[in-house]
């Protein structure tokens, strides 16, 4: 879930210390979107406000463009997807129970069958587990009704994934870049590479994006797939529109000092 490796330029440097020691999931995606945000707003020299603070990274991390944002060793892959359908269905086989043994009278019983069941969904990688975790569920219908809405979004998703080769994480963050250089860059994508370091700004931006997001891929592929798209392509165009939709060409000042005020 944390950056292997870090570049910056076209060179490895050290990976930084989290104060919070990677454990907590909410600190270390705000950490990720503060560096890729960093990062695009050094390579494209603009600052990125669009009315939410982190949008072009939010677009990157977005659970719902691939709901398994990341693997701890492995970035995401399909494996992770085909666990989590797996997993989902056993443990909708286990509240459907729950829900028969609390029809019949065993309470404890059922209760036993819930908890086997959110036991094994807390185990999958985030964000399932987060989801599972921060879910307002009171009874086993409403866990069923969950889980059978989690099983679809993955089910789907792995369609979607049958027959690209390939990191689509890696694919979605490289097409977002592209739409960033389109909208604010004033000159051509470069990409040229010399002994695997890039030598134009959209080659290296997208690498340091990469490594912040913890994508342990080589760039180049992902790279040049994304500077061949043409500018019409439905994905680049949904992420352009986006961007310009909430762009602010100067951010307004504001009216007066921010006031906290603590109850």
């Amino acid at each position: 879930m944390l950056p292997l490796e870090v570049w910056n330029d076209g060179r490895r440097v050290e990976v930084p210390a989290l104060i919070h020691g990677g454990k907590n999931y909410d600190y270390v995606m705000y950490r990720a979107a503060y560096e890729i945000t960093h990062c695009l707003e050094k390579w494209l020299k603009v600052p990125l406000d669009y009315n939410q603070t982190f949008l072009p990274a939010a677009l990157m991390l977005n659970t719902f463009e691939g709901p398994v944002w990341m693997h701890p060793d492995q970035g995401q892959e399909i494996g992770d997807i085909r666990k989590v359908i797996r997993e989902a269905r056993k443990a909708k086989q286990s509240i459907k129970e729950s829900i028969r043994l609390d029809d019949i009278g065993e309470q404890t019983a059922s209760v036993t069958e819930l908890e086997r069941a959110l036991c094994r969904m807390k185990e999958l990688p985030p964000p399932t587990s987060i989801w599972i975790e921060n879910a307002a569920c009171k009874t086993p219908k409403e866990w069923l009704s969950l889980l059978e809405h989690i099983h679809t979004i993955f089910s789907e998703y792995a369609k979607e994934r049958k027959g690209k080769s390939g990191h689509q994480r890696a694919r979605t963050v490289a097409i977002v870049v592209r739409a960033l250089f389109e909208v604010h860059a004033d000159k051509p994508i470069s990409l040229g590479i010399t002994a695997q370091v890039p030598e134009g700004d959209f080659g290296k931006c997208l690498q340091e994006v990469f490594s912040w997001a913890g994508i342990p891929v080589n760039f180049y592929r992902y790279a040049r797939e994304a500077r061949k798209l043409a500018r019409d392509d439905t994905q680049l165009k949904r992420y352009m529109d986006l961007l310009l939709e909430h762009y602010i060409e100067e951010p307004p000042l504001p009216r007066g000092p921010i006031v906290y005020h603590v109850r």
